[in-house]
């Protein structure tokens, strides 16, 4: 960010004295006046520009945020939206033609063809070079004073027959080779084509007439370096006598190596136990070990210091060990010994897309991979082939405040967004996105004569208000906002939708308005958005109870269980008092009586609509004790309880009668 020259018009202009000017009794000059005077202004252009770093800084962490939200969880994909259609390489064309029942054939054509590229790949490996820090750098391999011996062996791990002994183990000897000793690898430096030594794997030792015996495949790679002494490569420093000790071994052993011949060896799972692969085509270094002479007596180990006691991470090994440089590759012919493609660096935002293939990166190549990894290989290929040409754009950013610029960016040459580093291709696709995406923002474009110029300035009038499902905001924090996965809900309102015909996208749009108001966003997305309640109980009201009126919901269900609950754990009462409390508090919830003067009516009612109930269940002396008790409390009188009593008892007469008897619950 290139701050810009600011314009100093405050409107207070500064005042000079000239030489015999006078101010106050005392003589200035003229430049202690000016400075003066250029003091406070300049504390105001600081504190002003202050103002505009905290206007956008809050904006801009709240972007940010986002971005990293989206990249996790995100909520919708750039590639479905219409400003973005570039973004998605996906065809449709085949859902046509398509049918359920291919989708077995096609699975078990992917299955076939996988195998069939597993068992007509051979495996090559180019050696680069053993490197170790006590040699010196060679080019030739022919002397064997600058090269060491590699022997490369396959290692089949078979499944044990019986439990009693450890699994066999098989080596298959592939071939040896000469390997240059600390060859220079320089950027000027290239070896001759036909000097670097390569080996060749034949696919048909993966695949033996009983190949459901073999449990894994590794390779072994065992270096042998002649005439060097054992202690200066590993730097094994314990006095005198243990380097008397160690040479001396090695006189003993000249029978069975030559003398000072040192051997490294390291080795490397090709085909794991779940016939998984383990090693894709690329450039590897491995650090190698040390093979001891002779087994290590315990009895009489010792402790030694290695690199005089200094700590080793795990990552110097490769700097500070022995270690072998080769590229691995997969091939199909085995007449092709030749080294494989270099692998190309990773590719900077600025790089370009568009760039020709050379012709030797043309040539397919099978590779033994999971069905991850050749996805995500023909979805690059396809993304490579479908891009279009990056425009040649110069953006630049200028942001204001308070109608001044106050600072420009410099020139970008790519069309990812500062805020959410999405990559838009397009200048149409960067506009709408900034304007949609980032509304507390006002982005105007104006053209450029080499490229494009947004003028980036604070939406005033933005609303930040939540205009999401208000139910969300009342819903648990685990339930809310889709946390847990995609849910269904029922639809709130329901959205009439026009469908115009789309124009055609331009840059036009984006253009500043000619009456010179600024354009003032608003929200693009609108609809019913508010959440009620219940008037009785203050419940946020969900979707499928919009249609019924809340005034009368006096008695709903889960208000009705919950008054039967409370009333069974009385442990005070019997069991006909109970009866007659619910029967009691379910008639007043439903009518919605309230007042004292209400309660005679009420009584009436009571028994009008609950005496088959009172009567079946033997109810009647558990209900006179109720009325005399609002008696008691001048709620009802006594003409009250001679009807309701009178009601019951002609129901009784009625044939309305327990088989219980006539003798209510206590």
């Amino acid at each position: 960010m290139a701050p810009q020259k600011h314009s100093s018009s405050g409107g207070s202009h500064p005042v000079g004295f000239g030489s015999g000017g006078k101010a106050n009794g005392l003589y200035q000059s003229s430049s202690s006046a000016m400075a003066a005077a250029k003091k406070p202004n300049l504390q105001l252009i600081q504190a002003d520009h202050e103002l505009f770093l905290q206007a956008f800084e809050k904006p801009t962490q709240i972007y940010r945020f986002l971005r990293t939200r989206n990249l996790i969880a995100p909520i919708f994909l750039h590639r479905t939206l219409t400003y973005m259609s570039h973004r998605n390489s996906r065809s449709n064309s085949k859902r046509k033609s398509s049918k359920v029942d291919n989708l077995l054939f096609k699975v078990e054509k992917m299955r076939g063809e996988q195998e069939t590229h597993s068992l007509a790949s051979n495996l090559q490996l180019t050696f680069t070079g053993f490197f170790h820090k006590a040699g010196k750098p060679s080019q030739d391999c022919e002397n064997e004073q600058n090269s060491v011996s590699l022997e490369v062996l396959l290692v089949k791990v078979c499944h044990k027959k019986r439990k009693d002994v450890s699994c066999p183990v098989k080596q298959v000897p592939t071939g040896k080779k000469q390997v240059p000793l600390n060859p220079d690898t320089g950027a000027g430096v290239q070896a001759k084509p036909g000097s670097v030594p390569s080996l060749l794997v034949p696919s048909s030792e993966f695949e033996p007439s009983n190949s459901h015996m073999v449990k894994s495949y590794s390779l072994l790679f065992r270096v042998s370096r002649p005439g060097y002494p054992r202690t200066q490569i590993n730097g094994l420093t314990n006095g005198e006598n243990h380097h008397k000790e160690v040479v001396n071994r090695k006189r003993r052993s000249t029978s069975i190596r030559e003398e000072g011949e040192t051997t490294f060896v390291a080795q490397m799972t090709v085909f794991d136990k779940n016939r998984r692969l383990q090693l894709l085509d690329g450039e590897y270094e491995v650090s190698m070990q040390e093979m001891e002479e002779c087994p290590v007596n315990k009895k009489r180990a010792t402790w030694e210091t290695i690199l005089d006691g200094k700590c080793l991470p795990p990552f110097e090994t490769f700097s500070q060990g022995p270690t072998l440089q080769f590229t691995l590759r997969w091939t199909t012919d085995s007449s092709d010994r030749s080294t494989a493609p270099v692998a190309k660096p990773l590719a900077t935002r600025n790089s370009e897309t568009n760039q020709e293939p050379r012709p030797s990166t043309l040539r397919a190549t099978h590779t033994l991979a999971v069905k991850e990894s050749i996805s995500n290989e023909m979805q690059t290929r396809r993304e490579q082939i479908s891009a279009e040409p990056r425009q040649k754009l110069r953006i630049f950013y200028q942001f204001q405040y308070n109608n001044n610029t106050r600072q420009q960016t410099e020139a970008r040459d790519d069309l990812h967004c500062p805020w959410c580093t999405l990559n838009c291709r397009k200048l149409y696709s960067l506009i709408k996105h900034l304007k949609l995406s980032h509304s507390r923002f006002i982005f105007n474009y104006v053209p450029h004569p080499k490229g494009a110029k947004i003028e980036v300035s604070i939406n005033d009038s933005y609303d930040g208000s939540y205009a999401g499902n208000p139910q969300d905001i009342h819903n648990q924090p685990g339930f809310a906002f889709s946390r847990n996965g995609p849910v269904k809900r029922t639809a709130v309102t329901h959205v009439l939708t026009c469908r115009p015909k789309r124009t055609k996208a331009s840059l036009s749009e984006f253009l500043e308005s000619e009456d010179g108001d600024r354009e003032q966003q608003r929200t693009y997305i609108s609809g019913h958005n508010r959440l009620y309640f219940h008037s009785d109980s203050c419940v946020p009201l969900r979707p499928q109870e919009m249609e019924v009126d809340s005034e009368d919901e006096r008695d709903p269900d889960w208000l009705k269980e919950k008054t039967a609950k409370q009333i069974e754990d009385f442990t005070d009462v019997n069991e006909g008092e109970k009866e007659i409390m619910k029967l009691w508090n379910l008639h007043v919830m439903k009518r919605g009586f309230i007042a004292d003067n209400q309660m005679n009516v009420a009584c009436l009612l009571f028994a009008e609509h609950n005496a088959a109930h009172i009567v079946k269940h033997n109810l009647f002396r558990n209900f006179l004790l109720h009325l005399i008790s609002m008696h008691d409390f001048n709620l009802i009188t006594t003409q009250t309880i001679d009807q309701a009593m009178f009601f019951i008892s002609l129901c009784k007469k009625t044939n309305i009668v327990c088989p219980g008897g006539l003798h209510g619950r206590k």
